[in-house]
């Protein structure tokens, strides 16, 4: 390249990171259909075949994003007290309506492949999983089953609500009610 001419890519510090954020505001904004390696890389200015060197695929570049949702929801749920469902059911809700299209990227994976891993998204599961059962106080043999029951009501009146089935004034009054149920 000639001195002084204009590159329309450039090379990142860490492109690795900046494609993690480029693809979670890409998210946000634009859905689960807008996260392409192309439309990643344009947003760091980055050749989309440079993403192929921290991610193996736009599926393993999902699983990272989705990783990082877990991880935030756990942070959240770790807050919660022992002994108080109705706060975790309520603070299960208020992150699935404030991070929409992360929340969906997230369960739209199939978790169960991997909940046992000991990389990747597996640790950031059995977080959710652990805060839950804390947070459901019950004896731990019992916990498990109470904490899938509350997951389901939630899982099912978000649904509801984000596709308008049900209607709330508002996301809080919406997490206010679901937890209600608990």
């Amino acid at each position: 390249m000639a001195r002084g001419q204009k590159r329309e890519t450039f090379h990142h510090g860490d492109t690795r990171r900046a494609a993690l954020e480029a693809a979670l505001v890409l998210l946000e904004n634009e859905g689960r259909d807008a996260l392409t390696f192309r439309a990643v890389a344009a947003e760091i200015g980055v050749n989309h075949r440079a993403l192929y060197r921290h991610f193996e695929s736009l599926d393993d570049l999902k699983v990272e994003v989705a990783t990082i949702g877990f991880d935030r929801l756990a942070d959240i749920l770790e807050k919660v007290p022992a002994g108080a469902p109705r706060r975790l059911a309520s603070s299960y809700a208020r992150f699935a309506l404030a991070n929409e299209q992360l929340y969906e990227l997230m369960f739209s994976l199939p978790l169960r492949e991997w909940y046992g891993a000991s990389t990747g998204i597996g640790p950031a599961i059995r977080r959710v999983t652990a805060a839950s059962v804390a947070a459901v106080g019950s004896p731990k043999e019992g916990a498990r089953t109470r904490v899938f029951r509350i997951w389901g009501l939630v899982h099912g009146l978000v649904d509801l609500y984000r596709t308008g089935t049900w209607r709330a004034a508002d996301e809080r009054k919406a997490a206010t009610f679901i937890a209600s149920l608990v």
